[in-house]
């Protein structure tokens, strides 16, 4: 719902190191703290939610959410692998349009994937 132009650290969150490897299955390392903006994954994800995302799952081996890079702009979508090597990428909010893409785009770039969303949080 919302495009990302830039990277902007604004704040930093603490994880127990054994929390991440075993709930997760990932290492600190592979991980990006992204707030997330606008409201095309709402219910699931609003506005100024806080989410982790294993940047080693950059292909959509399952269904799942994934950020995803998109003619410079940055996406957060879920993504379903359908027979024919095509992906379908939906918003939650049914107010956007889902849309397909090849699996063969995504390889040769066009469409990036950057990591799978593992965690959420939001302020209550």
């Amino acid at each position: 719902g919302a495009v990302a132009n830039r990277e902007m650290p604004d704040d930093a969150l603490i994880f127990k190191e054994d929390w991440i490897r075993f709930e997760l299955g990932a290492r600190p390392n592979d991980l990006y703290l992204i707030r997330v903006a606008g409201d095309s994954m709402e219910p699931t994800l609003r506005a100024g939610d806080t989410i982790l995302v294993d940047r080693r799952a950059i292909r959509p081996d399952r269904e799942g959410i994934y950020i995803l890079r998109m003619n410079d702009m940055l996406l957060v979508k879920r993504l379903q692998s359908l027979p024919g090597g095509i992906v379908k990428v939906a918003s939650d909010n049914q107010a956007f349009a889902a849309f397909e893409v090849k699996l063969a785009d995504i390889e040769d770039g066009e469409l990036t994937i950057i990591g799978r969303v593992v965690w959420a949080g939001r302020r209550l």
